[in-house]
């Protein structure tokens, strides 16, 4: 398995995964690295024999001056006050103390109940990295379970990655088990450094040099890692693979992967899960939601109430992967999915890209997906079918808001598949059939950039003398509307077309959804759509009116607005999916709920 560079030195244990799980693992080790450090020298014991005179200091005592200084002062008396005034005289000195290396390290892990599943993931890194670290030492690496005080083990390969995942247990780390391990920790030689790897807060051996502590975050689905090693103390978010990826290290990271099962279409379930916010086609009336089986399920959108609805369409999951984002044109969802190493773009209108192909998943300092995925990056494709065009390009936004494309030519003879990094600190984006229309916001100022499916570089179409937190782009290409987050609960509303701007402000608690335009008795303002903070209406709010767009009896989980045709979808807490227009009263066009097909209200 050919591996990056920087992973050269764990690749004995990286070697002997899969690479759909070895780049994940490989990924926590890189994090993890700079918190372990080095192995640092210990001091000399207190007995240790004084040194003698091996060097050479410009302070001490006159008895140690140089022969040579007192050779000056014979010739030149002046030249030797001034130097001695100047503290340039020449003293014999001690020699420097050299500093001895610990010759074993010991590595304590708890598997009890307060460390079992992600933390776990992190263990098994921690003991990838003191095993490696031990190496570069020259020291002995030696291992035990806190819970097992009776065994100390001395292999790090194969077999010692099996015992310690292996090792889980109900028992908690008691004063006894302590009090064992400090006995057989003392009949180690004195240059032993011991770590203790377990849950924050824990009680350590008396005789452990460093603690490393795993704890699950408050706010999110990383860890929190907490190392401590003499006086210092360093912290971590480390961000977990995706939950696939990491059930296969915990469980067991040596089998091979299981060939997929064949598709069966048979008591399918098309229940929508509530993570994803479901996304309208770029043009086309279909909606695609994500389902809690996993895939995705689309569903036509009726133009009436009376009309009659199509049977759902369905796509099923990939096989080891993650899907990353969604783009729906028409009936046709393009998707682009992940196995930790490499991505792989699936059904885009596009020659090279139509065909599943799979390019390296690029570097995280370029492009970083959200750990245990749970939401769709925003995903954009243009292309241009001239044959000396720019091509096929794919646009999707990570985690830390930077904008990155793929970009191909659709000539057969063209099959390289180019990633370049755009730009950085987008805080929101828009796609119709030949545009891409984005806003970056530097923390002073506020663009909004226009890239047209035939253009090479984007072109700047508004500027503001001001920072926002996020845009949100409503209207159409003749008369856009910018909706952009000055504070918490502070917006304002732009309408391009009339060059005006309009403060709203939005109760505390309440989501934006999106902009369009509303119909007032002075002309058609622009207005946010916004979920209240009780989750069960949907509100238009504009210029000096409010009026209630859906009012729900279970609470409303996602929402999303096509802001060129004024369809608004939303998923509620039964797991029920509805679509209806803005501008229309009256009953939803689509409703789809777990217990019944698609049908028309």
């Amino acid at each position: 398995m050919k591996l990056p560079a920087q992973l050269a030195p764990w690749s004995a244990w990286l070697a002997l995964l899969p690479a759909h799980l070895a780049a994940p693992l490989g990924a926590m080790l890189l994090r993890l690295q700079p918190l372990v450090g080095r192995m640092a020298g210990v001091a000399a014991c207190p007995d240790t024999i004084p040194a003698g005179a091996g060097s050479i200091a410009r302070r001490g005592q006159y008895q140690h001056l140089l022969l040579s200084e007192w050779a000056v002062l014979d010739a030149a008396p002046d030249e030797f006050i001034r130097r001695a005034a100047a503290n340039e005289l020449l003293f014999s000195a001690p020699e420097p103390q050299v500093q001895r290396r610990a010759h074993i390290c010991v590595a304590l892990f708890d598997a009890g109940p307060a460390q079992l599943g992600e933390p776990r993931l992190a263990q098994l890194a921690l003991f990838i990295l003191l095993a490696r670290r031990a190496q570069d030492g020259a020291a002995d690496f030696k291992w035990g379970i806190l819970q097992e005080p009776d065994r100390l083990h001395d292999n790090s390969g194969r077999d010692a990655l099996r015992s310690l995942l292996a090792a889980r247990t109900l028992e908690r780390v008691g004063a006894q088990h302590l009090d064992e391990w400090n006995w057989i920790l003392a009949g180690l030689e004195d240059e032993a450094e011991v770590w203790q790897v377990g849950a924050p807060g824990a009680v350590a051996t008396g005789l452990a040099s460093a603690h490393a502590a795993i704890g699950q975050s408050l706010f999110d689905s990383s860890l929190e890692v907490t190392i401590t090693q003499g006086r210092q103390t360093r912290r971590l978010q480390l961000e977990l693979p995706a939950p696939q990826v990491g059930a296969g290290l915990l469980r067991d990271p040596f089998k091979p992967p299981a060939p997929p099962r064949p598709r069966t279409e048979t008591g399918a379930d098309d229940t929508v899960s509530l993570l994803y916010a479901p996304r309208f086609a770029v043009s086309g009336d279909w909606i695609v939601a994500a389902r809690q089986a996993g895939g995705s399920v689309l569903h036509a959108v009726p133009n009436s109430v009376y009309a009659k609805t199509g049977k759902p369409r369905r796509y099923h999951p990939t096989p080891d992967a993650t899907e990353l984002g969604v783009v729906l044109f028409g009936k046709m969802l393009a998707r682009v999915v992940s196995n930790g190493t490499h991505l792989t773009f699936m059904r885009f209108p596009c020659m090279v890209l139509g065909p599943p192909r799979s390019v390296p998943h690029p570097p995280l300092a370029h492009f970083r997906v959200p750990p245990g995925l749970d939401r769709w990056l925003p995903t954009f494709f243009l292309i241009d079918h001239s044959p000396t065009g720019v091509g096929a390009r794919v646009f999707m936004i990570d985690v830390d808001n930077r904008l990155v494309c793929w970009s191909t030519g659709i000539a057969h003879s063209m099959h390289e598949v180019r990633f370049d990094p755009l730009a950085d600190k987008v805080v929101g984006a828009i796609q119709t059939d030949n545009m891409l229309l984005y806003a970056r916001s530097d923390g002073k100022h506020t663009t909004i950039h226009s890239l047209a499916a035939k253009a090479v570089q984007a072109e700047t179409i508004g500027e503001y003398e001001f920072a926002v937190l996020q845009v949100r782009f409503g209207g159409t290409q003749d008369g856009w509307l910018y909706a952009m987050q000055l504070s918490v609960g502070e917006w304002r509303l732009i309408d391009r077309q009339a060059t005006r701007h309009t403060r709203i402000l939005v109760p505390h608690g309440a989501k934006v959804i999106g902009v369009t335009r509303a119909v007032h008795q002075t002309g058609h303002g622009p207005a946010l759509l916004v979920l209240a903070a009780d989750r069960l209406t949907l509100e238009l709010f504009s210029k000096g009116d409010k009026r209630v767009i859906v009012r729900s009896a279970a609470p409303i989980a996602q929402a999303t607005l096509d802001p060129s045709s004024g369809q608004l979808c939303w998923l509620t807490g039964a797991h029920e999916l509805c679509v209806k227009n803005v501008y229309h009263s009256g009953p939803p066009l689509l409703r789809v709920g777990p217990a019944h097909q698609a049908d028309g209200a």
